[in-house]
């Protein structure tokens, strides 16, 4: 029994390909390939698009408020001048 394993794992293999070849064969690298480059165009997709949101987000809600925010304190600075109020440096 012990002398036949041992003569099983001796004996000479059908496939003479190097391991890697035999682990990576055409289909796996074909599978994996395909993974890898859905993985890229799906996170250039999801990253244009999350970039041209923001920045519309920005331009259509953000940037007004801060501007009326600015011209407000624009507003306020120029009544304080015209009242005699001036900043010490």
């Amino acid at each position: 029994m012990f002398w036949s394993r041992v003569q099983f794992a001796a004996r000479r293999r059908e496939d003479s390909r190097p391991l890697y070849r035999r682990i990576f064969t055409n289909r796996r690298l074909d599978i994996a390939h395909k993974v890898i480059v859905r993985s890229i165009l799906g996170f250039l997709v999801f990253s244009t698009s999350y970039c041209i949101i923001n920045a519309g987000i920005y331009y259509k809600f953000v940037r007004p408020i801060r501007q009326e925010e600015r011209e407000l304190l624009e507003r306020e600075l120029i009544e304080a001048d015209k009242a005699g109020f001036a900043f010490k440096k």
